[in-house]
């Protein structure tokens, strides 16, 4: 073998055998991120989104937001004429999921007023913490005062329901929670919305519920008109003489 042959047949044998640079396998490629699984609302958001694209509200209306109470509330622009309102319910919602989705279905409507209805879903028939339903509407009232410092915020009390009928006491509790906020917090306002639905004896009048034993009938929806239309109208009409600086 010439010698020019055998000397760079060591020299690969030296590189090889890690006397030169060591060879490396290549690193294994990242894993890829797994995907996140779409919220169940997703859908009823995009809808607002679409329609506040196609057509952007004019300030100054009633906001009405939460869970299926508002969505389903089906006379409400009627209910609170010659208020214009705009409903953002969207149903099953959570305090949560109302917060997760503020920065994109809130801003926009830039309202003279609130009325705000969750935390129903929240306790539902068995979970007790009635501090973290507050909680909800505390972080709700304070990011929509943080866009319009004199802007009014409307509870509506958590509803006393037969279907739920069982784990009333929590929800009484966050009830006594924002009301108590309510009355230290300017703007903040609590609608009684449970008194007037309530038996004599106490308990939830079954004529208000629609078979379901949760959700509001129309003459459940008569009574929170008849507690809500009046301080609502009021919000708005004093919004008109001096208008949030949007």
């Amino acid at each position: 073998m010439p010698l020019r042959h055998i000397a760079v047949a060591l020299l690969l044998i030296l590189i090889l055998s890690g006397c030169g640079a060591t060879l490396q396998a290549p690193p294994p490629p990242a894993p890829a991120a797994a995907a996140q699984p779409v919220p169940w609302y997703e859908p009823e958001i995009r809808a607002f989104e679409a329609a506040d694209r196609a057509s952007p509200p004019p300030p100054g209306r009633v906001l009405f937001i939460g869970s299926s109470s508002i969505r389903l509330w089906a006379a409400l622009a009627e209910d609170l004429r010659p208020a214009p309102i705009i409903n953002r319910g969207f149903g099953g919602s959570k305090t949560a999921d109302v917060l997760a989705v503020f920065d994109r279905i809130v801003p926009v409507c830039r309202p003279s007023a609130i009325v705000y209805y969750c935390g129903d879903n929240d306790l539902g028939t068995d979970n007790t913490d009635s501090g973290a339903a507050a909680d909800g509407f505390i972080e709700f009232d304070r990011r929509a005062r943080a866009l319009w410092p004199g802007v009014k915020v409307f509870y509506i009390a958590i509803k006393a329901s037969r279907a739920r009928w069982g784990n009333w006491p929590a929800m009484q509790r966050a009830n006594e929670l924002v009301r108590a906020y309510c009355e230290r917090t300017p703007g903040a306002i609590y609608l009684d919305t449970v008194t007037p639905t309530l038996l004599p004896d106490g308990t939830p009048d079954p004529s208000i519920f629609l078979e379901d034993g949760l959700h509001l009938s129309p003459k459940g929806y008569a009574i929170w008109t008849s507690v809500i239309r009046e301080p609502v109208l009021r919000a708005w009409t004093e919004s008109r003489a001096s208008p949030q600086p949007y």
